[in-house]
């Protein structure tokens, strides 16, 4: 959240955009991979003089040349700071000799064979889609409003996405539906959506939710129209996701309602619309989020098909670090 207020700032989007060439990385996948991406990824952050142990996270930004020369570095997140980095960088870079600036001077070569633990892809055939997270308040009319708290960047929304096999999205769509027909959402595609996705992720990385976590669920899928261009569905449903049995207990929870719409074209054979939201009050912070609001207070994601035609729409799920758990073994 710090980084998108910094990323707001006139000037650093100036800095960013005119002197330098932008590009951004998730550490836990660079610093892991052995190939020629991860090699370069270490050449560069390992100069910085106040680098964490070998296999500690590398966080931060960071300016360096083409060649791989650090120029400076920053973990900071505020925008004084990141505006005093990339200032510094600049700096950097034209005291440099001219030899060393001239473009060309650099051959990139061929990537060669990347690391294939750590080279996610959305999955062939597969769906995207876009999650967004928001914190919400109550006006004293009881209606939802835009919601605060304490923490900077804390109201804004939040990030991600749900990846769908091949196999699962068709198991969504029937081939004998037919209109008043009713049937629960897949087992798998239930757990992956209530466990990595209905979290808390305003703040930073979240915990995500165990299956042990899930005290109750129903999530329902109704016919509304079926014909032999399209099909048309309704999710309904409600969720009791808590970290304890007795949710009065329970260090984090989330109790909502779940409201969804999805059709299917026949005729071209694909989804073409698949919204999901979710409304309810969370409670409780993880390790790495913390400064949550006390008590209940009302949380809203929400989910749509992504149109996949740009680079941020192949951006994996944060859980799909863990690949096996997310997608399953056959994927």
């Amino acid at each position: 959240m710090g980084r998108a207020l910094a990323f707001s700032d006139d000037e650093i989007i100036r800095l960013a955009t005119e002197e330098y060439i932008a590009v951004t990385g998730d550490d836990w996948y660079q610093r892991r991979r052995r190939d020629a991406e991860g090699d370069f990824f270490r050449r560069v952050v390992n100069q910085n003089p106040h680098k964490a142990p070998e296999g500690q996270s590398r966080q931060g930004l960071y300016c360096f040349t083409a060649s791989g020369k650090l120029l400076a570095y920053k973990n900071h997140q505020d925008a004084e700071s990141v505006r005093e980095m990339l200032e510094q960088g600049l700096a950097a870079w034209n005291r440099l000799p001219n030899s060393v600036r001239r473009p060309g001077v650099v051959k990139v070569p061929e990537p060669g064979k990347l690391d294939a633990r750590y080279t996610r892809t959305p999955p062939v055939g597969g769906l995207v889609l876009n999650v967004f997270t928001r914190i919400l308040d109550r006006d004293r009319q009881g209606k939802c409003v835009k919601g605060s708290c304490s923490f900077a960047g804390g109201d804004l929304s939040a990030r991600d996405h749900l990846w769908l096999k091949q196999g699962e999205w068709r198991r969504l769509v029937p081939a004998t539906a037919k209109k008043g027909d009713q049937f629960e959402m897949p087992a798998t595609v239930a757990e992956r959506l209530l466990c990595y996705h209905l979290v808390d992720n305003t703040r930073g990385e979240p915990p995500f939710w165990a299956s042990k976590d899930i005290r109750a669920k129903r999530l329902t899928w109704t016919v509304v129209q079926a014909t032999a261009q399209d099909l048309r569905l309704r999710l309904d449903g409600n969720v009791l996701l808590a970290t304890n049995e007795n949710p009065a207990k329970a260090r984090r929870g989330y109790e909502a309602r779940l409201l969804g719409y999805l059709h299917y074209d026949r005729v071209r054979k694909i989804i073409d619309r698949l919204d999901v939201v979710a409304f309810g009050d969370h409670w409780g912070e993880g390790e790495y989020t913390p400064g949550a609001r006390p008590g209940r207070k009302p949380l809203g994601i929400a989910l749509e098909l992504s149109a996949g035609k740009q680079a941020a729409d192949r951006v994996p799920p944060e859980a799909a670090r863990d690949l096996e758990d997310y997608l399953g073994r056959d994927r």
